[in-house]
Order: C-alpha cells, then sequence, then structure tokens
C-alpha cells in the first residue's frame, strides 16, 4: 500500500505517483492525503482514495485496513 501526500518533492506529486503505480501495479491500494482540499484532487487517477488533512493515526490505520480488505476482494482465483 502506499500513503503519500498529493505535494511531493521532485519530479513527480502524488499524482503522478499515483497515476504510475496504478498503470503498473493496478491492485495496490494508493491512498493519497493533503491539507488543501482544492489541490488536483479531480485529477486522482481511479481507485486511488483520498484522505484530507488533518487526520488522526487511527483513521489512517482503518482506511489503510480498508484500502488492503478491498484488495483481498479484487483478487481473482
Amino acid at each position: 500500500m502506499i500513503f503519500a501526500d498529493v505535494c511531493l518533492r521532485g519530479v513527480m506529486d502524488g499524482i503522478d505517483l499515483a497515476r504510475e503505480v496504478k498503470m503498473r501495479w493496478p491492485h495496490l491500494p494508493v491512498i493519497l492525503t493533503s491539507g488543501n482540499p482544492w489541490e488536483r484532487i479531480r485529477e486522482l487517477p481511479p481507485g486511488v482514495a483520498y484522505m484530507p488533512k488533518p487526520w488522526q493515526p487511527l483513521n489512517v490505520l482503518i482506511a489503510a485496513k480498508r484500502a488492503l480488505a478491498s484488495r483481498v476482494l479484487m483478487r481473482l482465483p
């Protein structure tokens, strides 16, 4: 699972990272976060979750558990 901010230093931002991950590993859960709700959120790739800041650590754990559970449900036999 990947949990990243929309704003990242370097060549890619979180949206670019999520898009690349979903192309290469479509079943890998990705959650993006940001303190600025208007920051490219409309550009989230399909299957990428969003968690606005501020968040509590327990909420991140719950979101991770849900993301991983949905991955297990999506697996093909």
